[in-house]
């Protein structure tokens, strides 16, 4: 009757203890969740479709010469504004005229990979607005301004792949092309047009402004 008592009391103690394991792995659970997905995975992926949805709605076309300098000029712009609207969002406005732009040439698929490198990379280091691994620092504290401190960096980089681009595209690639080709890039040429710009620019500046503000505990940057 003793024995049979104990390992009663044992039983329930075991049970209790196992109750309470499963009460601590569920509040684990759900801690993770909350700071994983609700916290962090939501956000950025609100943030990509917002920026990848408004920049497909603006639509840069045309068709210029396609020099090495042309060229050189589009990944310039979009090292500048992949820290404003994402790389995403710069890869989706100036891919298309790009390609349109070099669809005579035939020696063009390193342009397409220094775009790469350039516009959807190392260009969208300034501010958690153009690569998601910053904007998941800033959710977990890193200031909005602080990846700015980084143009040094950021200029060099830039600078330095698109002088090797220019330098490749000019010295090796382009003149390898054919005359009949490159007879062709020089006549078929279309002015650059933009549409879609109302209201999808100012939607743009929303989305930067609501990144900014949003962590109310958090200064709005620029302020003090």
């Amino acid at each position: 009757s003793g024995h049979e008592t104990v390992a009663h009391g044992g039983a329930a103690a075991e049970a209790g203890h196992g109750g309470h394991r499963s009460e601590t792995g569920l509040k684990t659970v759900w801690t993770v969740i909350e700071h994983s997905v609700l916290n962090e995975y939501i956000p950025f992926i609100v943030l990509l479709f917002s920026l990848y949805s408004i920049s497909g709605g603006i639509r840069l076309e045309g068709d210029l010469r396609a020099h090495s300098l042309t060229n050189t000029t589009f990944m310039a712009i979009g090292s500048l504004l992949a820290s404003l609207i994402g790389t995403t969002g710069a890869a989706m406005l100036l891919i298309r005229p790009l390609l349109e732009t070099n669809r005579e040439r035939k020696h063009v698929k390193h342009t397409v990979v220094f775009f790469i490198f350039i516009v959807c990379n190392c260009g969208g280091c300034l501010l958690p607005t153009g690569d998601p691994p910053l904007f998941l620092g800033y959710l977990l504290g890193v200031p909005f301004l602080w990846t700015f401190g980084l143009w040094k960096e950021w200029l060099f980089v830039n600078i330095s792949l698109l002088v090797i681009y220019f330098l490749w595209d000019h010295f090796v690639c382009y003149p390898r092309e054919s005359a009949r080709d490159l007879a062709r890039d020089e006549t078929e040429v279309r002015p650059l047009r933009m549409i879609g710009l109302w209201p999808n620019a100012f939607l743009l500046l929303g989305v930067i402004a609501t990144v900014g503000l949003l962590d109310p505990s958090k200064v709005f940057p620029g302020t003090t």
